[in-house]
């Protein structure tokens, strides 16, 4: 009482705040309107989260627990999503509120904040052998369209995603060096190419443009078959990427330089190939007991 006199006579507010009844989906809109709009994958984030909203109802945003967060969690991977998924699915939510906290639209806490992520098994990296990748180019080689060959050849020469490759433009192929634009991290990456395929796909890309003018996902994936080559779930076209890391690593090539020419953000990522180096772990044979 004496609290709320002295507000009065200092001519502050002093009326109780009304209880914010903005439900779930009302936040993931002002989300996208002020922060996810300018993402890559805004649209379809959002997408994602108004579907999470309504599996819980769409309830008022500010009634959600931390236990809330936890008992969706276990429904959902009930049904049969994968760890992975939940997790993503926890740290989208988890963003909404943060990023509207910092705009000052939300002050009712982050209910998703508390709720740990789900440890997972570190995920196989498949590469192909020499052999392989031998097998596939053959294979790819005798396809009319060249499309699908010269996609999986830029991958491998310079471990591009697919997505980078399949929409590269004829302006960004200058001095016998690739430039991919529009990349996961936002970040353009320059790598240079061994001179025969460079030549190449200038030779088949247009003055402007881009290089490709399919996508060459489908004569991938039918070569990749062909090929008797099989991969991990998810891992169709990533392989090529897989592959150029492992080899380069495998080559003797150093992690720092990997994560540069991948384009990752941090190390972390990177380090996944540091196994396959040849000096990797080699003191474990210079010091083991001798045991013969």
């Amino acid at each position: 009482m004496t609290l709320t006199l002295g507000k009065a006579a200092a001519g502050e507010d002093y009326a109780p705040k009304k209880r914010d009844k903005r439900r779930l989906r009302d936040l993931i809109g002002l989300w996208y309107e002020f922060h996810g709009v300018s993402l890559k994958d805004g649209k379809r984030r959002y997408a994602q989260m108004l579907a999470l909203a309504d599996m819980m109802g769409n309830p008022i945003a500010s009634t959600i627990t931390a236990m809330d967060a936890a008992r969706f969690r276990q429904k959902r991977l009930a049904s049969g999503i994968t760890p992975t998924t939940a997790n993503h699915d926890q740290a989208h939510l988890r963003a909404v509120f943060n990023k509207l906290t910092k705009l000052g639209e939300w002050h009712q806490g982050n209910p998703f904040a508390s709720l740990q992520p789900l440890r997972l098994d570190e995920t196989e990296l498949s590469y192909l052998t020499e052999d392989q990748i031998a097998r596939l180019l053959e294979i790819l080689d005798r396809r009319a369209n060249k499309d699908a060959l010269l996609i999986t050849r830029l991958c491998l020469a310079t471990g591009a995603r697919w997505s980078e490759a399949q929409y590269l433009r004829a302006e960004n192929l200058r001095d016998g060096r690739v430039t991919f634009t529009g990349t996961k991290n936002g970040r353009n990456r320059t790598i240079p190419l061994h001179p025969g395929l460079y030549q190449t796909l200038i030779e088949h890309a247009p003055k402007v443009g881009r290089v490709f003018p399919t996508t060459g996902y489908n004569p991938f994936s039918d070569a990749i078959k062909e090929a008797g080559i099989q991969l991990p779930r998810g891992q169709r076209t990533h392989v090529l990427r897989h592959t150029f890391a492992s080899h380069f690593m495998m080559n003797g090539g150093d992690v720092l330089t990997l994560q540069k020419i991948l384009g990752h953000q941090t190390i972390t990522m990177t380090m996944r190939y540091a196994h396959l180096s040849p000096d990797h772990l080699a003191d474990a044979i210079k010091y083991a007991p001798k045991i013969g």
